[in-house]
Formats: structure tokens, sequence, C-alpha cells
């Protein structure tokens, strides 16, 4: 069984519109969650009302497995659960209408002690999620943009038909908002890319024609001509 097919027997599945909170990441509800369509992410937001976006969450991933963890180590220390109000401050915020699936932290535990691998699946999860976070902060203080927006759009992309695609939510201002750019910084290097072949607009949509190059480019855009980017 793998992890979509647990969430299906096990899981209630349910349906949040846009912009809509569900949980936060200290996850009192106790519940594992798995995105089934759409895009939500780890937020919090500042005393003066702006929006920090940690990290976002595609179709596909398991949604707090940390808390979970965390919330089984205080179990075995001595504790009640949860993770003792540490993350109180991030939330986790549908930015599209998305569905999900959510299990209850005690048929996750059942679960592993049946199946000792499920627990590694989880673990991987959390790791990606954790390399990805670490690699937005640190190309923020080292990269060029050029650079970091090209490993931002492969970071966010989804086989789907056989080609890689962006949702319509991962427009040119969302883009700048989660590197901290102008949106105009973005579109000019949006523009330069699809001069040269790499992506292209369908609609709303941004579809990446030549993945290779922008792999390239997201390691070696110093490379890359001026006139080009």
């Amino acid at each position: 069984m793998d992890v979509k097919e647990f969430f299906q027997k096990e899981g209630i599945r349910f349906r949040k519109e846009k912009n809509q909170y569900f949980s936060s990441i200290n996850n009192q509800e106790n519940q594992l969650h798995y995105l089934v369509s759409g895009v939500c992410a780890l937020v919090r937001f500042t005393k003066n009302g702006e929006e920090i976006i940690y990290h976002y969450f595609k179709e596909g991933d398991v949604i707090g497995g940390v808390p979970f963890f965390l919330s089984h180590s205080w179990k075995m220390a001595g504790g009640s659960g949860g993770t003792g109000g540490m993350y109180h401050y991030c939330s986790l915020y549908t930015k599209t209408e998305c569905v999900l699936y959510k299990v209850p932290f005690l048929v996750v535990e059942r679960k592993i002690k049946e199946d000792p691998e499920f627990a590694c699946i989880i673990g991987a999860c959390i790791s990606r999620h954790f390399m990805e976070m670490i690699t937005h902060n640190h190309t923020a203080m080292e990269e060029h943009t050029t650079e970091r927006l090209c490993r931002t759009l492969l970071q966010l992309a989804d086989w789907k038909k056989g080609r890689l695609e962006l949702q319509n939510y991962f427009n040119y201002t969302e883009l700048a908002r989660y590197l901290g750019v102008h949106s105009v910084t973005v579109s000019k290097i949006m523009l330069s890319l699809k001069k040269m072949g790499i992506i292209e607009k369908e609609g709303h949509k941004i579809i990446i024609c030549d993945p290779e190059k922008l792999v390239d480019l997201a390691e070696h855009s110093g490379k890359v001509d001026s006139g080009e980017l």
C-alpha cells in the first residue's frame, strides 16, 4: 500500500477554499494530511500583517510529519503529546482551493507498527521539504535572482501529461513574492527564458519546455550571455 492508498483507506477527504487556515505547525488537531490537489503553504504573518511564505506544498505531499514525530517523542518523554507550543507562529494555509485527506496520528502510529517502512516514507517527505526550505533561504543570500527563479520553477513544477508545468496560482507576482524581489525583475527574466525556448505560457500556466537547460541556468546562470538573461 502506497501513501496515497493509505490516506484513501484510513483518512477523511475534505475540501478547503482558497486562503483558508487548516492547521498550525503546532498541529493540536493531531492529524497527518495528504494534499490531493491544489497548493498550500507554510506561512506566518508578521506584526505588520506581512505574509512570509516558508514553503509551498504540492499535490501528493504529506503534510504534518514534523509535528507527528515531535508529538511521538514528546509522549515517549512522558509528556502529553503535541509540540509544546514551540511553533505556534506558523500556520498552514490554502493558496488555492485544495482537496486533502486527514488521518489521526494514532492511526499513523498503528500503521508504522505494522509496517516500519512507512515511517521512512514520511521521513523522506520531511527531509525533502527541509532541504527545499534550506535551499530557498541559502540562495536568497548567495545566488543571483536568475538562478533562484530557475531553481524555484523546477521545484514548483509537476509532470502532467508528459510535460513539466506550474499550477496557475504561480503567476509572476506570486513568484516575486516568494523570492522577495520585484515582479518586474521576474517578468524580465521570464521574458528572456521564453525567448530562449526554455519556458512558454499557456494562458496563465507556465510550461517548462527545456528542463535540462533550466537546470543548467539554475546552477550556472553567470555563464549565460548577458544579452540573453
